[in-house]
C-alpha cells in the first residue's frame, strides 16, 4: 500500500438479465432498469487496465486506481497509470450523448465474457457532458507525521483542504473548523498520571486520530447518521489495535496490563476530551458509545435507528489489547446479531464496513533513508467534482503531497501544489 485513488463518476451500471439485449431507442427508466437487470455486488470488477480496474460501488461506475508506492518510481508509475485510465474513460466519454451504453457499443473484445453482460445508464443529467468525478485518495501517513497533516486540514487556507473538503456545503471554510479544536498544543498532551513523560510524536499521531473518531462520533441528542463511515472526514483502514502497536515500547508497556488500560482510558477520555473546546469539562463517559448517533441507513430502515453498542472504554481497551472493535472484522455477519451490524442494504454488507477494513496492515514508507511503517488513512471528505482530463495532475500533486508529509522535515512549510 502507498498512494491510491478512487473516482466515482455517478455513471450508473447494472448486469442485463438474459436474453435481454436493449437496442437504441428503447426508453430506459427505473421501471425498465428494474425488470430487466440485477445489481452487481459491491466492489464487482467490470474490467481492468494497466493498474486500474472499472468497479462498482452501489450501481455507479468507480474507476480505482493499485496504489504506487511513495517515490520518484511511484511518481512515474502513477504517470503511466493515469494517462491509460484517462485513454479509456475518454472513450467512453466520446460516447456520453447516448442514453445507455452496452458492450456493443464498442470495438470488439473491449469487454470480454461474461463482463460483457451489461448496461451503462447515463441519467439525462449527465449526458453530453464530460465525464467527471468525485475523487478519494488513500495513503500511508507516519503516526509522527499525522498532526502536520491535521493542521493542514485545519487550515482553510491551504489548497489541501480546499480540494480535500472542496464538495462539502460550507467548504474548507466550513469544513476546516471541525478538526482545529481536536489538535492540541503538544504541551497539552501530557497524562497527569504519568508524570515527566512527553507523549512520542507517534502517540501524539494516535491520539488525535482517536480524538478525531471520539469528537465525530458525540451527540449526546443521538442524531442521525446515514451510515457509520459517513461520519469520518478521515478513516483509518488500518486497525487502531495495530496503530497502537507501532507506539515506542514504552509507552506501549504502560498502558499495558488492567492498570495501564484503565490509565489509558483515563487520559483519553477525562483529560484529553475534556481539553477540547466545546467539549464537557469533565470530558466524555468512557461507558458511553464510540458512536452515539443512530444508524439510519440513509433513511431507508423501517425499523427504529440503530444504535452500535461499542463503548469508549471498550474500544480504547481494545486496541491495547491489539484489536478494533470498531470494524466489521470484530462483529461478523451472520451470528444471531446479524441484524444489529448489517446495513439494510445487503449489497453494502456491514455497518462498520471500511473501518480498519484492512486489518493490521500498514503501509512502509522510507524516512530518513529507513522504513517506516505508516497508518493508511482514506480522505472521505467529499472533493468537488473533477473532469476525467484533469484527474492525471490532480494524482500527480496528490501523490507528490503524500510522499512530501512523510518524508519531508519535520517542522518543513508544504501544502498541496495548487490543481490546474
Amino acid at each position: 500500500m502507498a498512494v491510491g485513488f478512487e473516482f466515482a463518476t455517478g455513471w450508473d451500471i447494472y448486469k442485463l438479465n438474459d436474453g435481454v439485449n436493449p437496442v437504441h431507442g428503447t426508453a430506459i427508466n427505473d421501471q425498465w432498469i428494474a425488470a430487466n437487470t440485477t445489481s452487481y455486488p459491491k466492489a464487482a470488477v467490470v474490467r481492468g487496465g494497466l493498474g486500474w480496474s472499472m468497479t462498482v460501488d452501489g450501481t455507479e461506475i468507480e474507476w480505482v486506481v493499485k496504489e504506487v508506492e511513495e517515490n520518484a518510481a511511484g511518481a512515474i508509475q502513477l504517470t503511466q497509470v493515469m494517462n491509460d485510465l484517462t485513454r479509456f474513460v475518454g472513450m467512453l466519454n466520446k460516447r456520453n450523448m447516448q442514453s445507455f451504453l452496452t458492450a456493443a457499443d464498442f470495438p470488439i473484445g473491449t469487454f470480454r465474457a461474461p463482463n460483457d453482460r451489461f448496461i451503462i445508464h447515463i441519467k439525462q443529467d449527465m449526458r453530453a457532458k464530460p465525464i467527471e468525478a468525485i475523487t478519494q485518495v488513500t495513503g500511508g501517513i507516519r503516526l509522527a507525521r499525522v498532526r502536520k497533516l491535521w493542521r493542514l486540514l485545519a487550515d482553510p487556507n491551504s489548497h489541501f483542504a480546499k480540494v480535500i473538503f472542496g464538495g462539502e456545503g460550507g467548504g474548507a471554510q466550513g469544513y476546516a473548523g471541525l478538526l482545529k479544536p481536536i489538535i492540541l498544543d503538544h504541551t497539552n498532551m501530557y497524562d497527569p498520571n504519568w508524570p515527566n513523560h512527553e507523549p512520542s510524536a507517534k502517540m501524539r499521531g494516535l491520539l488525535t486520530m482517536i480524538m478525531t473518531y471520539l469528537r465525530r462520533g458525540y451527540s449526546p441528542a443521538q442524531q442521525g447518521v446515514g451510515a457509520v463511515k459517513y461520519l469520518f472526514l478521515l478513516m483509518s483502514r488500518t486497525s487502531f489495535g495495530a496503530l497502537f502497536k507501532d507506539l515506542p515500547q514504552e509507552e506501549q508497556v504502560h498502558y499495558g496490563g488492567d492498570a495501564g488500560k484503565a490509565q489509558w482510558v483515563e487520559y483519553v477520555c477525562k483529560h484529553l476530551m475534556s481539553r477540547m473546546s466545546n467539549m464537557p469539562a469533565t470530558g466524555v463517559d468512557p461507558d458511553g458509545m464510540v458512536v452515539e448517533r443512530k444508524i439510519t441507513d440513509r433513511g431507508n430502515l423501517s425499523t427504529a435507528p440503530v444504535t452500535l453498542p461499542i463503548t469508549r472504554k471498550e474500544w480504547l481497551e481494545g486496541m491495547v489489547e491489539g484489536n478494533d472493535l470498531l470494524s466489521a472484522a470484530a462483529h461478523p455477519l451472520g451470528g444471531d446479531d446479524n441484524d444489529l451490524w448489517a446495513d439494510s442494504n445487503p449489497e453494502l454488507g456491514h455497518r462498520l464496513r471500511g473501518l480498519a477494513g484492512l486489518g493490521d496492515k500498514m503501509d512502509t514508507v522510507m524516512y530518513a533513508g529507513r522504513q517506516n511503517k505508516a497508518a493508511i488513512i482514506e480522505f472521505r471528505a467529499r472533493q468537488a467534482a473533477l473532469e476525467y482530463s484533469l484527474w492525471p495532475g490532480y494524482a500527480a500533486a496528490m501523490h507528490s503531497f503524500i510522499t512530501e508529509i512523510n518524508e519531508g522535515e519535520r517542522h518543513g512549510v508544504i501544502d498541496l501544489t495548487p490543481l490546474a
